[in-house]
């Protein structure tokens, strides 16, 4: 629906994030950045928590801080980060089980609605459709995963 906010946060996003954290000298308070930032609270929460989950920020009560990790990534170029970001994916459960779903099968490949259906089953409470657009997005950005529009399948993206 228009003018609602993407289920997930893209990568360029995060990265946009980490860097005004620098600029602030690597923390805030989330009330204060969001304001600075124009944004409204569930679109800050929802980029936050993404950079948060790949280990690049820590939110201690009510403040926002880059963590080495996020640093690190900032000082990287894009191949860089992409290698990086591919290090933290596979360390998120969703992504490990994902990977471990297509490493055994034909091809390391399946359908989308089969990812769907297995991500509905194992993450109960996870947003399928966002999950299955964080996968496709985060892990073509890191050069993990491809995803086939025409064949409508998620495959592991091995470089060929």
């Amino acid at each position: 629906m228009e003018g609602e906010p993407e289920p997930y946060t893209g990568i360029s996003r995060i990265i946009g994030l980490l860097k005004i954290m620098k600029e602030k000298g690597g923390s805030s308070d989330l009330y204060q950045l969001g304001i600075d930032l124009h944004l409204e609270l569930g679109e800050e929460l929802q980029i936050v928590r993404s950079a948060e989950s790949l280990g690049f920020v820590v939110t201690p009560e009510s403040d926002i801080a880059l963590t080495p990790l996020g640093e690190e990534i900032l000082q990287k170029d894009i191949n860089g980060r992409k290698t990086l970001i591919r290090e933290r994916l596979l360390t998120i459960p969703i992504f490990i089980k994902v990977m471990e779903w297509l490493a055994q099968t034909e091809g390391e490949s399946l359908p989308e609605e089969t990812v769907k259906s297995r991500i509905g089953e194992q993450f109960p409470n996870e947003d399928v459709d966002g999950a299955f657009s964080m996968l496709v997005n985060w892990g073509r950005y890191a050069e993990l995963l491809g995803y086939s529009a025409s064949r409508e399948e998620l495959y592991i993206d091995r470089g060929t």
